[in-house]
């Protein structure tokens, strides 16, 4: 595939009060089973401030969205790099979903732009989705598969209504917290929320996705139990550049 160049310059005035330098960094998202790699979840860092921290500072000054696109183009430039068969995983505000990705506005003009890449791209929607209007976020991820792209729920820690409801939407994939993978295999209650995490994706037709995994023992339960995907340092850490094979730990 031809490498597009990606200019959106979305915000121009509010991203300059954006002083301070970041940078995409990757970690690879494995299939358990070959140790092949199938995508990479961009992750946005600073020389001085941890990705926290950021967003908190730009939800109070109202510049979440502006910095959230801002994140996005750092992201994206990897795309021309990827494997058939790989996607890329961005990180999406709920706020940005819902109020940036509908027709007309800078969502939009984002998809439209990033088309040749549709089939590699994954929206990932992070934690606070929880405490988002449902039928907003709802019409947001129905906006991004028009132009078809894929979605992920991000850090799923629990089996509440809540989280049914946004499993009802069919995401491609539930992405299960790292506090819930951690320790896992000597941690009975986690087992039985993962589990049924499990049986909540299969029924709604999601790959899972374990995060967080760190050490053989948590890996070989969720390989037992049905999970097909991991992500952690086990595999790999973040890393500037893409890491096309991986050479993982001996048994």
């Amino acid at each position: 595939m031809k490498n597009v160049p990606f200019n959106f310059n979305f915000f121009k005035k509010q991203r300059e009060a954006f002083k301070d330098p970041i940078h995409s960094v990757y970690q690879p998202i494995v299939d358990i089973a070959t140790g092949d790699v199938i995508g990479y979840e961009a992750l946005i860092r600073s020389e001085k401030e941890m990705p926290a921290e950021m967003f908190r500072r730009a939800y109070e000054k109202g510049a979440v969205i502006p910095f959230d696109f801002h994140c996005l183009e750092s992201s994206i430039k990897v795309l021309p790099e990827l494997k058939d068969g790989q996607y890329l995983f961005l990180n999406i505000e709920p706020l940005t979903l819902e109020q940036a990705f509908s027709i007309g506005k800078e969502g939009e003009v984002f998809l439209k732009g990033l088309k040749a890449y549709s089939d590699k791209v994954v929206f990932e929607l992070t934690e606070g989705v929880k405490k988002s209007d449902f039928a907003f976020i709802q019409r947001g991820v129905e906006f991004i598969r028009a132009f078809g792209y894929r979605f992920a729920l991000d850090d799923i820690d629990d089996i509440s209504v809540k989280t049914s409801q946004l499993a009802s939407l069919r995401p491609d994939y539930l992405k299960i917290d790292l506090q819930l993978v951690q320790g896992i295999a000597s941690n009975y209650l986690n087992q039985q929320i993962v589990r049924e995490m499990v049986h909540l994706g299969r029924v709604n037709g999601s790959e899972m996705v374990a995060e967080g995994v760190e050490h053989r023992s948590d890996l070989d339960f969720i390989r037992n139990m049905g999970i097909r995907y991991g992500q952690g340092f086990f595999f790999a850490k973040p890393a500037k550049e893409l890491l096309l094979s991986l050479q993982l730990p001996k048994e």
